[in-house]
């Protein structure tokens, strides 16, 4: 018998539905007729100024960014987290709950980022937020003692191991490889905050977007992990 061939890119269907968009989202922005193309980005980008002075409709843009970048360096090294990231925590979550969690971890880092500028007028665009989101929550399980990354649910009857095979936050201190991942990348987030050079781009990178989003993975994982789960 025949062994059976692992796909090179064995993406779940959430996360590669996403990448897809957002590829579709910057082809748009990058060929379609430039006046097209800036009213996409006035209309949809988060700028913090407009949502602190309008309000109103502006809020639905701390969403709507997470859909455009600024170029297709930005877009890939996106694609690529979010493919790294994402799939883990979509197979953990399933789908729906996947999809309400970025979406959720987006909002968080803008909220993020309109708390420390509010009235900044730079436009603010880019799904690292949400895939920071990802970050966060895995943090709390892949460091785990018995977590699995490449599993999912194995029935409707038994959606998850029997074990949470997660860290609560009282016990993340104790675990050294969930900490020195967090602290890490803290500091690298700071880092390149401070130092957009570092990262090859001349602009600045909206760190404060990514900290607000991999704080809300960190922190409401297990609201999102235990959804259906039974006891």
């Amino acid at each position: 018998m025949a062994a059976q061939r692992e796909r090179i890119f064995n993406l779940p269907k959430a996360t590669k539905a996403l990448i897809v968009a957002l590829a579709a989202a910057q082809f748009v922005v990058a060929y379609a007729p430039a006046e097209f193309a800036q009213w996409l980005l006035a209309t949809f980008a988060f700028i913090p100024a407009r949502v602190t002075i309008e309000g109103g409709a502006e809020y639905a843009t701390m969403l709507t960014y997470a859909f455009l970048h600024g170029d297709w360096t930005h877009l890939v090294v996106n694609m690529l987290a979010l493919a790294a990231f994402g799939t883990p925590v979509e197979r953990r979550f399933g789908a729906a709950r996947y999809l309400l969690f970025l979406a959720a971890s987006a909002v968080a880092g803008a909220a993020f980022f309109l708390a420390l500028h509010p009235y900044e007028i730079s436009p603010v665009v880019g799904a690292s937020g949400a895939i920071s989101g990802t970050m966060g929550a895995i943090v709390r399980f892949a460091f785990t003692p018995g977590a699995r990354l490449a599993e999912g649910r194995r029935g409707p009857r038994a959606p998850y191991d029997e074990e949470p095979n997660s860290t609560s936050l009282s016990q993340l201190p104790l675990n050294r490889q969930a900490m020195f991942f967090l602290i890490a990348w803290l500091a690298a987030n700071l880092l390149l905050g401070a130092f957009p050079q570092a990262a090859g781009v001349s602009s600045a990178i909206a760190w404060e977007s990514h900290v607000g989003g991999f704080l809300f993975g960190l922190l409401f994982f297990r609201f999102f992990d235990r959804v259906g789960r039974q006891s």
